[in-house]
């Protein structure tokens, strides 16, 4: 479907990683310890900015440190059009609570800086950032 549509706002992502073996059962406690080897999952966003043409792309960086240049270089690898980062240790941000800080950036490094506010809000100023880069095309 991503030919036929003209925005399209990844605001979650497949884990990273995942088991390289599944097992069949139940794996019993008989070690103190375990380790599991883990393969690469596909980097869909990458793969999205690659086939872009026509799309605005958006993606989030969800991070722990570094944000924000962790998050333009996402921009740049993925071909972003924005990206949403946060500081998911921040208080009053992250994934278990309401509310969050972000900021939104460009490519050309424009940055919108968010106040805490609720997710709800912050999805309209994702939204309202969006329809501005559209009404460029």
């Amino acid at each position: 479907a991503y030919e036929g549509v003209d925005i399209v706002i990844k605001a979650a992502a497949v884990a990273d990683y995942r088991p390289h073996k599944m097992a069949e059962n139940k794996i019993k406690k008989n070690e103190d310890s375990i380790s599991l080897d883990l393969d690469k999952n596909p980097d869909i966003l990458k793969e999205l900015g690659s086939l872009k043409k026509h799309q605005i792309l958006v993606g989030f960086a969800a991070e722990t440190q570094n944000v924000e240049e962790y998050a333009k270089k996402k921009i740049s690898e993925k071909n972003l059009d924005l990206i949403v980062a946060n500081d998911v240790t921040a208080p009053g941000a992250g994934f278990s609570v309401d509310t969050n800080i972000v900021k939104i950036i460009d490519p050309k490094g424009g940055t919108v800086e968010l106040e805490q506010m609720t997710k709800e809000q912050v999805a309209h100023e994702i939204l309202d950032n969006v329809l501005t880069l559209k009404k460029r095309e």
